[in-house]
């Protein structure tokens, strides 16, 4: 991952980074080669995401996450990285917060991740937001990472968003949205 730096962990927070074995495996997925994305990382909490798809290609990164604690530590990860200049970090609530990505400055997105809390119900309002917020580019890859054994599941479809592909690995459940 990202050639070979080791990102700070989360310390003291309620954050569940996504393995080293299901983030191995959405890359497999997607492709080793993400040349000329834009990636947008929701729930981003170590960042390790977004940090891997700079690291596969991609043009730009967006960071989103409504902890300080995760903020500071997705700019520290980026500073490792030497990834500050292909990065943007914002907190933000989600999903109400992807209105106001536009003032970013960003282009449409042609990767999403979206990692949230596992069971709180925001996959199918966060979806919906980024088809209503017209955030992604007619070729977007949606990512969702969710549990099996919680009562939040991917739903076929959100807008034109429908799910292409669904893989379990353990009690984690991988989505991907074209």
């Amino acid at each position: 991952m990202n050639k070979g730096y080791r990102l700070a962990p989360m310390k003291g927070c309620n954050v569940r980074p996504t393995s080293d074995r299901v983030r191995t495996s959405i890359f497999n997925i997607l492709g080793q080669v993400l040349n000329g994305c834009i990636t947008l990382d929701l729930f981003a909490g170590t960042g390790s995401l977004g940090i891997e798809s700079i690291s596969r290609g991609s043009e730009k990164a967006v960071f989103i996450d409504r902890s300080v604690k995760a903020v500071q530590l997705i700019k520290k990860n980026l500073s490792i990285c030497g990834y500050e200049e292909l990065a943007i970090v914002a907190r933000e609530e989600l999903p109400g917060g992807l209105s106001h990505i536009h003032d970013l400055a960003c282009d449409l997105f042609d990767l999403v991740f979206i990692d949230p809390p596992y069971g709180k119900g925001y996959i199918r309002p966060t979806l919906s937001r980024l088809v209503d917020e017209e955030l992604l580019s007619r070729e977007s890859r949606v990512v969702v990472e969710s549990s099996s054994g919680i009562d939040d599941e991917l739903p076929a479809r959100v807008g034109d968003l429908v799910l292409n592909l669904e893989r379990a690995y353990g009690s984690t459940v991988i989505g991907v949205y074209l």
